[in-house]
């Protein structure tokens, strides 16, 4: 599999919300994919099975946001599956 962030941003994707307020700080800001900002969040709108699952850091940040995820925790094709997967980049702002 390939980690989402590295995978999207390779693409040309922008990730980082800067609207986002960082979950760890409440400042703004990358964590360099230390999964302790939270400003590279996902939705995941179809294809959820494709994806890692969720460890204990990714799930307590998004307890109450099943949907989304951080793409910086997340791999794609994860057991070697394949399939299509829709995403919806900074959840925050829909």
């Amino acid at each position: 599999g390939e980690n989402l962030r590295r995978g999207m941003l390779t693409r040309g994707v922008k990730l980082n919300d800067v609207l986002s307020r960082r979950f760890d700080s409440g400042g703004t800001g990358d964590c360099g994919a230390e999964g302790t900002c939270a400003t590279c969040l996902i939705g995941v709108t179809k294809g959820a099975e494709l994806l890692s699952p969720m460890k204990q850091q990714e799930e307590q940040i998004l307890a109450d946001k099943p949907k989304w995820r951080m793409a910086c925790k997340t791999i794609v094709g994860f057991g070697m599956t394949q399939g299509d997967i829709t995403l919806m980049v900074n959840p925050k702002r829909w």
